[in-house]
C-alpha cells in the first residue's frame, strides 16, 4: 500500500495524551495511509509503550529536546507530504489527508488545518484571551503552526535541519511567505489550551522566549521597528474593528504582558533550557 503522507510526532513524557493523539490520527484513514513516527526523547514514562500499542513506529533517544526529536523523525521517514504534529494535539488522519492533497497540488509549500480551541472547562480569562488571539493576523493569515504543520517535499527543502531552538512552529512559519502557505478550512485540528490564566502564562512564556531566540539567531524577522510602532498594535486593531471584544481586553493584555515580561527575563538570564510545561491541558477526554 502506498503511503499518502508521513507524520512526525515528537514526544517527551506524553503518556497522558499520546494515545488520544494517535487515536485521532487513525480516524478516517486506512492502515498504511500514514507513516506515523513517534520520537520519544528523554522519556521516563510509558509514552513509547503506549505509542507502540497504538500501532505507531517508535524511535527512542535518551536526549530530551524537541528540535533533536524533529530531526530524528526526519531521518526516520522519507514520505511526503510530511506533517509535524505535537503529541498534545488532536487531528483526524482524514483531515491530514485533505491537507496533503492541497500540498500535492504544488500551489503552496506549507499548509495546516484550521485551528479550533477547545475552551470547555477553561477559565473565563483564558477564553477571553483566545477571543482576541484567534483574530490576530498571525492566526488568520494562512496560519500554519500551533501544533500542526505540513510541508511538501519542495517546502521541506527550504531548510536543512531544525535549529537547536524552542520555537519550531515560529521557525517553520517564517520559512514561507504568505502566498506559499495555506490554512485548509475544510479540515481542523484541536488545541486544548491551558485551563487557568497562570498556566496560560507559563505556556506563553515559552512561546515568546522562543520567538526572541529565533530573532537573535536571525531565523525570523526582527522585532517591530519604530515605523511599525506608530501603527496600532495588532490586538488593538482587532478590538477597534470589533468593539464587542473590548470585554476580553483585560485578560489578553494581562496574560500576554506578563508572559512577555517573564520571557525577556528568561532570555536575559540564559534560561532557555528551562521548559515551562502546562500540565493542566494534558488531560484525557473528548474534544469540546
Amino acid at each position: 500500500m502506498t503511503v499518502l503522507a508521513s507524520v512526525v510526532v515528537p514526544a517527551h513524557n506524553e503518556e497522558a495524551v499520546i494515545g488520544r493523539c494517535l487515536e485521532r490520527l487513525a480516524d478516517g484513514v486506512r492502515p498504511g495511509d500514514l507513516d506515523i513516527v513517534v520520537v520519544c526523547n528523554g522519556c521516563t514514562d510509558r509514552t513509547a509503550q503506549l505509542a507502540r500499542a497504538a500501532g505507531a513506529r517508535v524511535v527512542e533517544t535518551p536526549r530530551p529536546g524537541k528540535a533533536g526529536a524533529l530531526n530524528l523523525g526526519d531521518e526516520t521517514t522519507t514520505g511526503f507530504p510530511r506533517f509535524y504534529v505535537d503529541a498534545d494535539i488532536e487531528v483526524r488522519g482524514s483531515d491530514l489527508l485533505r491537507v496533503a492533497e492541497v500540498l500535492r497540488e504544488g500551489r503552496v509549500l506549507a499548509a495546516a488545518p484550521r485551528i479550533r480551541i477547545a475552551t470547555a472547562g477553561v477559565s473565563r480569562a483564558v477564553r477571553d484571551y483566545y477571543r482576541i488571539w484567534l483574530k490576530l493576523p498571525y492566526a488568520r493569515d494562512n496560519h500554519v503552526g500551533s501544533g500542526v504543520v505540513g510541508v511538501s517535499e519542495q517546502g521541506r527543502a527550504r531548510f536543512d535541519r531544525f535549529p537547536e531552538a524552542i520555537a519550531d512552529d515560529f521557525f517553520l512559519y517564517h520559512r514561507f511567505a504568505a502566498g506559499e502557505r495555506r490554512t485548509v478550512h475544510e479540515a481542523e485540528f484541536i488545541v486544548r489550551p491551558a485551563r487557568t490564566a497562570r498556566d496560560l502564562v507559563l505556556r506563553k512564556i515559552r512561546v515568546y522566549a522562543g520567538n526572541i531566540q529565533m530573532r537573535q539567531l536571525a531565523l525570523a524577522p526582527a522585532a517591530a521597528t519604530p515605523v511599525r510602532a506608530r501603527r496600532l498594535p495588532d490586538w488593538l486593531a482587532v478590538v477597534s474593528a470589533e468593539p464587542a471584544l473590548v470585554t476580553a481586553v483585560p485578560a489578553y493584555v494581562a496574560i500576554s504582558g506578563a508572559a512577555q515580561l517573564l520571557a525577556r527575563r528568561k532570555v536575559r538570564r540564559g534560561q532557555l533550557g528551562t521548559w515551562e510545561r502546562d500540565a493542566s491541558s494534558r488531560v484525557t477526554g473528548t474534544a469540546a
